[in-house]
């Protein structure tokens, strides 16, 4: 869980506990606005990226983000956006952690611009470099059913027919897509793939059935190893799309979520304070969380911090209260003791004591305040900020007698706790 940018050094690898892992959020920096935002510029990310076929048409650097809330790498770095066209194209890959048995899980986010019609075509796999024309797990987009939507299909290799998920996904939307590689020394590797749309919650363990499961073809060799990972632009249709946020591992936790964030609430309390609570369902190379706030949902301010249990399979419960009850936008930020880190959604806080009631106003003698909360004092001010009328009281209705106030605006001041109220009134004949 990541937010910062950081050089390429630092970017490739990132050990959690006893997993092997790559992390490729694309973070080589601001786009330049010319020829140069290419992925295999040495500029960019050439030094990471390197071109296996095709000529022209390079695969396109982007300094923006896909975002998928809840996922290890949402919303980091830049992405990369690939395109189909009658032309001779770039296709890149880049090397990973090598793996040779055991399951392998590799994810990243997809949203598709262009289904690029009927005709069915793959744009990501994975390799073995020692043998760069063995793609396997190559996942390919076809239109959907509905206009304005496709298909996601995988296959084991090149003479295998796609199996496609049974779902239309809709363009302009990012999904989240975990590949599962499964080496099988007794029999033939099978290749998973499971898809998760856009504002569904990531399954803290592997799903039972997979979206789709590539069909055993005893044709197309099992992989020695796999180390790699590519992007491919085809010469088939218009398809386009942007991808994000490659990672690479043995662990299903650990590819999709290192830390499984189930709820987060926050409420103003009796006392008027402010607490928040959330929970996990697991945890890994948790260090903890920041607690930010906001007036505007935009602009967020560190307030806190929360020490996390750094690793655990249970539930876990937070909680962080603090002296205000005023509405606001929360927010956490949690961080891995590596420096990685990412931001969960974003709550609203009301104080539900502002649904306070004055009528009429204007007003002549009297004036009724009705609140959700007792009233202990009111306080009337002028215009030049003199009390000129102070009750204490102990109620959630009052009916405040002001006739022997001039004609005029005022302020009426309630003290409600801790809490402070002012609202604006005129007295009138």
């Amino acid at each position: 869980m990541k937010r910062i940018i950081l050089p390429f050094i630092l970017l490739v690898l990132s050990i959690n506990l006893n997993a092997q892992m790559t992390i490729e959020n694309f973070a080589y920096g601001a786009t330049s606005g010319t020829s140069a935002d290419t992925l295999t510029n040495p500029a960019r990310g050439g030094n990471v990226w390197r071109r296996h076929s095709g000529t022209g048409g390079p695969i396109a650097y982007k300094s923006t983000s896909l975002s998928f809330p809840g996922y290890f790498s949402n919303n980091i770095g830049g992405s990369i956006g690939f395109s189909f066209a009658s032309t001779s194209r770039e296709d890149a890959n880049r090397s990973t952690i090598p793996f040779t048995s055991g399951n392998v899980y590799v994810s990243f986010l997809l949203n598709m611009s262009s289904n690029g019609g009927a005709t069915a075509d793959y744009f990501f796999h994975l390799l073995d470099t020692s043998f760069i024309t063995s793609f396997r797990g190559r996942h390919y987009i076809k239109a959907g059913s509905v206009a304005n939507t496709f298909n996601i299909g995988i296959n084991k290799g090149s003479s295998a027919t796609p199996v496609y998920s049974p779902i239309n996904y809709p363009l302009d939307t990012t999904l989240l897509v975990i590949v599962k590689y499964s080496f099988n020394p007794s029999f033939l590797d099978t290749i998973y793939s499971y898809v998760i749309p856009f504002g569904t919650s990531i399954p803290t363990v592997e799903p039972g059935t997979p979206t789709m499961a590539s069909t055993t073809d005893i044709s197309q060799g099992d992989l020695a190893v796999l180390n790699a990972v590519a992007i491919r632009q085809g010469s088939t249709g218009t398809m386009a799309g942007t991808v994000d946020g490659i990672r690479v591992s043995n662990s299903w936790v650990n590819t999709a979520l290192p830390v499984s964030l189930t709820s987060f609430e926050g409420q103003i309390t009796s006392h008027q304070t402010t607490l928040l609570t959330w929970t996990t369902a697991s945890e890994i190379n948790n260090k903890g969380f920041e607690i930010e706030s906001s007036q505007d949902g935009i602009n967020f301010e560190t307030i806190g911090f929360a020490e996390g249990v750094g690793n655990s399979k249970t539930t876990q419960k937070y909680r962080f209260e603090f002296n205000s009850n005023a509405n606001a936008y929360y927010r956490l930020n949690q961080i891995d003791y590596d420096g990685e880190s990412t931001y969960s959604q974003v709550i609203a806080v009301k104080n539900q004591e502002t649904e306070t009631k004055l009528s009429p106003n204007p007003f002549n003698d009297f004036i009724e305040i009705t609140t959700n909360n007792p009233i202990q004092r009111a306080e009337i001010i002028d215009i030049t900020g003199k009390i000129v009328m102070s009750e204490n009281l102990e109620s959630n209705i009052v009916n405040l007698n002001a006739k022997e106030l001039l004609n005029g605006i005022y302020f009426i001041k309630l003290y409600q706790g801790d809490a402070v109220i002012t609202k604006r009134i005129i007295k009138t004949n």
